[in-house]
């Protein structure tokens, strides 16, 4: 692959950057949906996430918000 001009390693590389800057965000936001938080800290949340994706993914799994039982 050289010879046309693609270096097959940073070609991986940059794979596996998309693979993380798409991925993880997506994963967070399906945790996010799974857990029973009211509007306005769900709505914060998703708009973090998608506003700065991997911080707010990064920040979302370090503070990691508890689900309100509602009784």
């Amino acid at each position: 692959m050289e010879g046309l001009g693609i270096n097959v390693s940073f070609l991986c590389i940059q794979l596996i950057f998309l693979v993380v800057l798409i991925g993880f965000p997506i994963i967070t936001l399906i945790n996010l949906a799974a857990k029973k938080l009211n509007g306005t800290t769900l709505a914060l949340w998703v708009l973090i996430i998608c506003a700065v994706p991997l911080l707010g993914a990064l920040a979302y799994w370090i503070i990691k918000p508890a689900a309100e039982n509602k009784v």
